[in-house]
């Protein structure tokens, strides 16, 4: 969160009547290069220059030339279905070398061989040495066409003939330069520039696609809109901004330059690899072939084409475009994975319910909601603390009054089962007392001016405040040990860290952030690596948290500004929302959004930021954040205290059995999770991730799948009693089953209207058939202290009488399970084998002594009555099953008590 700069050092008490100033934020118009990039009408004339082409076994480069500049191409293969194209300043003749964030990427992408490079008089046809990836580039003009490994075109790069780099340079008296070039003023704020403009540029084209998503974080549709000639272009630059408007392409938090296009035959991917500020010009249309009907004969037939292109603009940086072939979501979400990076397994505890305020105001009051939701029988695992528990705002510290003695605080809520989180910011206190400001002046670690010799300064919430650099090494090393034990004194193993303003904001700066013409560690401007400075800030506090136990424990950390990469040592929230219904109905495509581009620990914080909720609107969001992954509510210092005791009996009780179904799922989710970890699909996806070919399902964005075995279709409406729902009708080669997911009543696939009352029943959720969920069912103060619980296991059936799933287990705290096998994984399968049988089996893999049994089995969708049930347990005898019940009005069968360890393989024979 933040206020107006004007306020300085004050606390702003900001009602819930203001929104956000738009006059605070640039437009493209008034920035030089964005204005520059998108007035561009006809093709800049790069074509490749034959006589330059050099390859070798991965790479292939060449030069491009047009009438003003000579640039440097390569292409690059990559393993599992990847190309990476690069469009650089020769090294020959740049005076400065262009900034790649690296940091971005999950180590070094592994190379691959081409299969073939065939180099024709007017193109070049590489292969990728998996066959899963084709490019052809093309002399003049130069275009690369990017094929998937079913020989479909899907991309093309610089097809719009929108490629443009300016290239450093040095200034010469008497020579005329563009507005903007070597200066730009925006308010009262002057930005230089000591290299001049060094925006780049072009057009990236989904080619056959409608349909694209991503590029977060924006308050806005899931599904990418047409920007030009309507709004301005998506904005890509981490700003500070509160209470953000809905519908709105304006930059946010989080910047993540990632599309992907969808259509029933394919999926496919780009990733654009820069730190800089970076704006999108998107457009649907339906294209002729136009000037590319030769090269499209062979691959395209239709006389028209359906396109989806995106202009890439960025202030600095390179072209630098990583290429993902598909043909699948799920294999392109690996893709992307295998690029960035995955969120490592977290621990349990983190997936739970999370209680946030700004800010719990002692001690006392702490230890008040602890009880309180002991008082109300509602889990809970996570107490957090805003600035106001600092010392003024001097991170590491507590209030000398408010919070006298930490650690019993954190021993009484630890004593629940539960931890704690406490806010650190990236700004320090301007104060020659503060330990941390002085360690970090006399080590020079702040970030400089423009001068590169005066440490930049700015205000944020301590008033008058320096900013670390952490690009400088010997910054992460000083912030890391600060995690440690004896050095953030009142700290323990069950506190946890969330990094908030780190975009960064500065309240007295431009845009309410550092100055771009500020200087990094190694000669670096803000403007090369802004969006990734907050990444930067969070995985050095990441690894402090790591440090703290010898990389024993699993830290959990939450930040608002991210970048690529993020995901691998952060959750994210969406920051500011205000307590609106288009807040609420905003937060599953951000969400969304933000799942499909890499980032899968996200959530919308309940209730909404800003301003006062309704009744309803509290209800029906604890509704929505129950299934979402990452469940916290949260509230300004200015509204009124809203914790779920707070309301009427009967809507405590409705947000109560939320929860309550949140702790009864948290089996799922964690399952969820370590899938991630494995493969990159995100816990919450799309549903056209599950239904590929239903394109009803392209767009929409009111409801989702958790995982790949449940549809959720919450109310977002005020005044709403009731939600209409399309369930998909083909899963695959057979027809679609679907359960009600709380009551295991069968439903057609199709349209529905669903009665959805606001207090007496629980959000819309249905299950797929052929689908295995693992659940708690008897729900504790915390998740801790279900994590030996038994199981109670949801199977759904197919049109084929099949269920798949897997329940995943581990000590939910340590890294342990990734060494030795300390985990145990089973994977169950319910199969009809014949008319009169059918069988369950469970087979684990891992040597962790997992205490969870099967304590109940619901299978739905069964069709007659069971004759027997056999449980077969590897070295016993066979044990006839007596607890079962069956229901032939919604043929559902239970089968009790099997109390067979999920350690041990067994299987469970019925017949008919």
């Amino acid at each position: 969160f933040r206020m107006s700069w004007r306020a300085a050092c004050l606390l702003l008490l900001v009602s819930s009547s203001l929104a956000v100033k738009r006059g605070d934020f640039k437009t493209c118009e008034q920035s030089a290069f964005c204005k520059t990039h998108r007035a561009i009408s006809a093709s800049t004339g790069y074509s490749v220059d034959w006589a330059t082409i050099q390859k070798d076994a991965n790479q292939l480069r060449a030069q491009l030339i047009n009438d003003e500049t000579r640039l440097q191409l390569t292409i690059t293969g990559l393993t599992e279905g990847r190309l990476r194209v690069q469009i650089d300043e020769p090294k020959e003749t740049a005076i400065r070398q262009r900034y790649i964030p690296t940091q971005a990427l999950s180590g070094e992408p592994v190379l691959l061989a081409f299969d073939s490079v065939n180099v024709e008089s007017e193109h070049i046809e590489i292969v990728n040495g998996d066959k899963q990836a084709k490019a052809v580039i093309h002399r003049s003009p130069f275009v690369v066409d990017l094929f998937n490994g079913n020989g479909d075109l899907v991309t093309q790069i610089n097809a719009g003939g929108k490629l443009k780099m300016e290239v450093f340079t040095t200034r010469e008296d008497g020579a005329q330069y563009p507005d903007g070039f070597w200066e730009e003023k925006f308010r009262s704020w002057t930005d230089s520039k000591p290299y001049g403009s060094s925006s780049v540029g072009v057009d990236i084209t989904m080619v056959g696609f409608r349909s694209a998503y991503g590029l977060p974080e924006h308050a806005d549709s899931f599904a990418l809109k047409s920007t030009v000639g309507s709004t301005d272009p998506y904005r890509l630059f981490n700003l500070d901004v509160f209470e953000y408007e809905v519908g709105n392409p304006m930059a946010l938090y989080v910047a993540v330059p990632y599309l992907m296009a969808h259509k029933k035959e394919a999926t496919a991917g780009v990733l654009w690899l820069n730190a800089a500020e970076t704006w999108i010009d998107t457009q649907s249309t339906e294209n002729s072939k136009g000037l590319f009907r030769k090269m499209w004969n062979t691959v395209v037939p239709d006389e028209s084409v359906p396109n989806f292109t995106a202009h890439f603009m960025s202030e600095s940086g390179l072209v630098d475009v990583f290429f993902f072939s598909g043909p699948t979501p799920q294999k392109v979400q690996g893709q992307l994975a295998m690029t960035t990076g995955v969120t490592p397994l977290p621990p349990l505890f983190s997936l739970g319910y999370h209680q946030c305020r700004w800010n719990y105001k002692d001690e006392a009051d702490v230890a008040m909601v602890n009880e309180k939701f002991d008082e109300h029988d509602i889990p809970m695992d996570v107490i957090w603390l805003d600035i106001e528990h600092t010392d003024g705002k001097k991170y590491f510290t507590w209030h000398p009054i408010h919070f006298q003695t930490p650690k019993k605080m954190l021993e009484g809520v630890a004593a629940s089962g539960r931890k704690m989180v406490t806010i650190i910011d990236p700004h320090i206190k301007k104060d020659t007392g503060y330990r941390v400001y002085k360690d970090a002046k006399d080590m020079e670690l702040y970030v400089k001016r423009a001068d590169n010799v005066t440490d930049f300064e700015g205000h944020c919430w301590p008033g008058a405040s320096e900013y670390l650099d952490f690009f400088n090494p010997k910054t992460r090393e000083y912030w890391i040990a600060q995690f440690a034990f004896d050095r953030y004194e009142g700290s323990t193993e069950n506190l946890f860290v969330w990094n908030d303003m780190n975009e960064p904001s500065v309240f007295s700066g431009p845009e309410v952030s550092m100055d771009r013409d500020s200087i990094h560690y190694g000669g670096m401007e803000h403007r090369e690596v802004h969006n990734i400075y907050g990444m930067q800030y969070h995985t050095a506090t990441f690894e402090g948290l790591l440090a703290r136990t010898d990389g024993v424990d699993r830290p959990f950390l939450l930040s608002r500004s991210g970048f690529i990469g993020t995901q691998r040592s952060a959750a994210i929230w969406t920051g500011d929302n205000a307590a609106e219904w288009s807040h609420l109905d905003i937060a599953a495509p951000m969400t969304l959004s933000l799942s499909i581009a890499g980032v899968p620990f996200v959530g919308a914080d309940v209730g909404g930021f800003f301003g006062n909720p309704s009744e309803e609107l509290l209800v029906r969001w604890y509704h929505v954040g129950a299934w979402q992954p990452f469940f916290r509510a949260h509230a300004h210092i200015d509204t009124r205290r809203r914790e779920p005791w707070l309301f009427s009996e009967k809507a405590m009780e409705s947000m109560r059995r939320s929860i309550r179904e949140r702790y009864t799922l948290l089996p799922y989710w964690y399952a969820l999770f370590r899938e991630h970890s494995v493969n990159g699909v995100p816990p919450m996806r799309p549903v056209f991730y599950e239904f590929p070919k239903e394109e009803a399902f392209f767009d929409t964005q009111n409801a989702w799948m958790v995982g790949s075995a449940l549809l959720v279709h919450p109310v977002v409406e005020e005044g709403a009693s009731s939600v209409k729902v399309q369930l998909p009708a083909n899963d695959g080669d057979k027809p679609a089953r679907w359960f009600d997911f709380h009551s295991g009543a069968p439903r057609a696939a199709g349209d529905h209207s669903i009665d959805a009352p606001l207090y007496d029943a629980p959000t819309p959720v249905w299950q797929r058939g052929g689908s295995i969920v693992p659940t708690w069912q008897r729900v504790r103060r915390s998740a801790w202290l279900m994590r030996a619980d038994p199981l109670t296991l949801i199977v759904a059936l197919d049109a084929n009488g099949a269920a798949k799933g897997s329940v995943y287990m581990d000590d939910a705290k340590t890294h342990a399970y990734r060494e030795g096998e300390q985990f145990v994984e089973a994977t169950m399968e319910y199969k009809s084998t014949s008319s009169a049988s059918a069988t369950f089996t469970s087979t684990p893999t891992g040597k962790f002594a997992a205490k969870n049994w099967i304590e109940r089995i619901d299978i739905r969708g069964v069709h007659s009555h069971p004759s027997s049930i056999t449980l077969r347990v590897e070295g016993e005898a066979p044990q006839s099953l007596a607890g079962w019940k069956y229901d032939a009005k919604i043929q559902s069968l239970t089968i009790r008590k099997p109390a067979v360890l999920i350690t041990r393989p067994y299987s469970i024979d019925i017949a008919f």
